[in-house]
């Protein structure tokens, strides 16, 4: 995981295709860098009691991820849920949904994401799955997946490809800081790439 440490998710979505990020509507509530390991939770919407069971067996560094849905007319965690991930050392929460105490999660330094914010609580009368794959848009994430996010949005990585990833992104990041001094330094930076590139399309380009 410390290979992720200081590497946008932008750039690790790059290396991963440009195609990879959960859902745009996920936005932090606090701190938005988050970077841990999936413990996955799929759980019925508008429930939360297979939710108290993962915060109570998750391992410090784990990422609580979510699935409940998308339904975003019933919270399914809050300040206590998140006081107790924050207490027993998890890295964050992720939900595909809802969550209330918008307030008292935006004071907190623990990173929790979510879809939205409803003041209607849960009910818990009925369970759901834990460390099974869940799917957040156009990804699935699986337990054990790593999970990084910053004020940019969140990515999962599957295990066996984070070096690589990590490898391919962080020459991204170099490219990146070289185009920037480039630009401080000489007010602009080489486009032979886009000109190039237009000599192969049929853009019309007029004036």
């Amino acid at each position: 995981m410390l290979q992720f440490a200081d590497l946008a998710v932008a750039d690790i979505c790059d290396a991963l295709g440009r195609n990879a990020a959960l859902p745009s509507a996920l936005k932090p509530f606090s701190t938005a860098r988050m970077v841990g390991t999936a413990y996955t939770v799929n759980l019925p919407a508008s429930e939360n009691l297979l939710l108290y069971y993962a915060v109570d067996n998750a391992r410090p560094g784990d990422v609580l991820v979510i699935s409940c849905a998308g339904y975003t007319e019933r919270a399914v965690a809050g300040e206590i849920v998140a006081a107790l991930a924050r207490a027993r050392g998890l890295a964050g929460i992720v939900v595909d949904g809802a969550v209330r105490d918008a307030e008292a999660l935006r004071q907190t330094d623990f990173p929790v994401y979510a879809r939205a914010v409803s003041p209607n609580g849960p009910y818990k009368d009925a369970c759901g799955e834990v460390n099974v794959p869940v799917g957040m848009g156009n990804v699935v994430i699986n337990p054990g997946d790593l999970i990084v996010a910053d004020a940019d949005g969140i990515v999962a990585i599957r295990r066996h490809e984070a070096a690589s990833v990590a490898e391919q992104a962080r020459r991204i990041t170099e490219s990146g800081l070289e185009k920037l001094r480039s630009i401080e330094k000489n007010g602009s930076m080489d486009m032979a790439w886009l000109y190039e590139k237009l000599s192969k399309t049929c853009c019309d380009i007029r004036g």
